[in-house]
């Protein structure tokens, strides 16, 4: 049997908090949602999957929502969405 990692609830708290800032470092998003334990793998995925878009500032990546992210963050958290 394998075990299957459901990012849902982790890409719903990135989505959450950048519906409250617009745009975040990798950084500080990572800290404020220190349970998660996310790592630049995940953010990459998410971009991969067209929630975010990562922009290389500095030395860090400055993280953007896309419309499909807000999108898929509504259907979310009304239940439409079962796996990301």
């Amino acid at each position: 049997m394998r075990a299957v990692d459901d990012g849902g609830p982790k890409y719903a708290a990135v989505m959450r908090v950048l519906q409250s800032w617009k745009q975040l470092p990798e950084s500080d998003i990572t800290r404020i949602l220190h349970s998660y334990f996310l790592i630049t793998d995940d953010y990459r995925e998410m971009e991969d999957q067209g929630l975010i878009t990562l922009a290389f500032s500095g030395d860090e990546y400055l993280i953007v929502p896309t419309l499909l992210g807000r999108l898929w963050l509504e259907q979310y958290e009304t239940g439409e969405v079962k796996h990301v």
